[in-house]
């Protein structure tokens, strides 16, 4: 459901502001988004944007309600497919620690690498370890030594990270993930 939510999403990558036929983002939740997309907390951005961190999260419920993306990981997966960041602010390229660019060559292990590449894909943990056949508890394990080798503070950074700075999976048969050929995003 996670995927599919994710793929319908992006499936309207010409109109940011229109998912799935539902009503337009307003300038306002665009920002908003396209901040999320940046791996900002809504602490982050709500001084930003010079709102309440309950203002943030009302739009960011319109959002999700506009859009029909199920959680805040999806949301920046589908900033970052559908909305440019803005050229003269940079914003979208911050993440949430106020830095620009992302860590310089963690050293995932294969299998690492292969989880962090289904959570940029915007895959939940139950959907990863049926993908790969591993429990849940080693995709959180996995998931807890990516986050401290590459210094990302969450599961939406993390996916940001991915979509940024790896390159993308071409399957080459079902049900192979670990022996997909790698081609550059």
């Amino acid at each position: 459901m996670t995927r599919q939510a994710t793929d319908d999403s992006t499936s309207h990558a010409g109109d940011p502001a229109r998912s799935a036929g539902e009503e337009e983002l307003s300038p306002r939740q665009t920002e908003v988004l396209r901040l999320v997309g940046g791996g900002l907390s809504n602490r982050h951005i709500s001084r930003e944007l010079n709102i309440s961190e309950k203002t943030v999260k009302n739009h960011l419920t319109a959002i999700f309600l506009k859009t029909g993306l199920g959680d805040r990981t999806q949301a920046a997966i589908y900033a970052l497919r559908s909305i440019p960041a803005d050229e003269d602010t940079g914003r979208g390229a911050k993440r949430g620690n106020g830095s620009s660019t992302a860590p310089a060559g963690p050293c995932l292990t294969p299998r690492q690498t292969e989880v962090l590449h289904l959570v940029g894909g915007g895959m939940s943990n139950r959907h990863i370890s049926r993908e790969l056949n591993i429990s849940e508890k080693t995709v959180k394990n996995h998931l807890t030594a990516i986050f401290l080798k590459t210094g990302l503070g969450d599961r939406t950074q993390a996916a940001i990270y991915a979509l940024r700075s790896m390159p993308r999976r071409r399957p080459t048969a079902p049900g192979r993930a670990g022996q997909d050929e790698l081609v550059p995003l």
